[in-house]
Order: C-alpha cells, then sequence, then structure tokens
C-alpha cells in the first residue's frame, strides 16, 4: 500500500505497475488530493485484478481514453497550479 505499482509488479504485470507508480508520483507531485485519488485507484486495480488483468493494461479504446484524459488532466493542474 505504500509503493503504487507494486502490487502489480507482484502480479507480473510489471508495465502497469510503472505506469501506476509514475502516475501516482506526478498526481503527489501537482498536489497531495491528486495524488491520494490516483493511489486509491492503483490500490484497487491491484486488489481487484486478475493476472494479467489490469487498468492499466490499455487494451481497449476505453481503458486508453481513460488514461490519456487523467495525464491531460494531471498535466494541465501542474500547468494551472504553477502559472
Amino acid at each position: 500500500m505504500m509503493l503504487p505499482g507494486l502490487g502489480q509488479m507482484m502480479k507480473d504485470q510489471v508495465m502497469p505497475g510503472i505506469f501506476w507508480a509514475a502516475l501516482v508520483a506526478g498526481g503527489y507531485y501537482a498536489f497531495f488530493w491528486p495524488g491520494l485519488v490516483f493511489h486509491a485507484l492503483c490500490i484497487l486495480d491491484a486488489a481487484f485484478s486478475k493476472g494479467h488483468e489490469s487498468m492499466m493494461d490499455l487494451t481497449s479504446w476505453p481503458k486508453r481514453i481513460l488514461f490519456v484524459a487523467m495525464i491531460a488532466a494531471l498535466v494541465g493542474y501542474i500547468y494551472y497550479r504553477n502559472v
């Protein structure tokens, strides 16, 4: 629970684990609340995904769109906060 992405990596989902770690770190860099939300989503993904199924697997278009939207929202928030 303390290291984002570790649960995914323990389930042999290395790339989703790395993506989650980067996303959560970016969220905490932006501000506490985005990091906390991303961390909670990361924990839920690790807890409820089976084997190679992951929210960050990016095999379907809705997951890809959600991932791009989350990244765009985070980058926009960081930009808005620092301008």
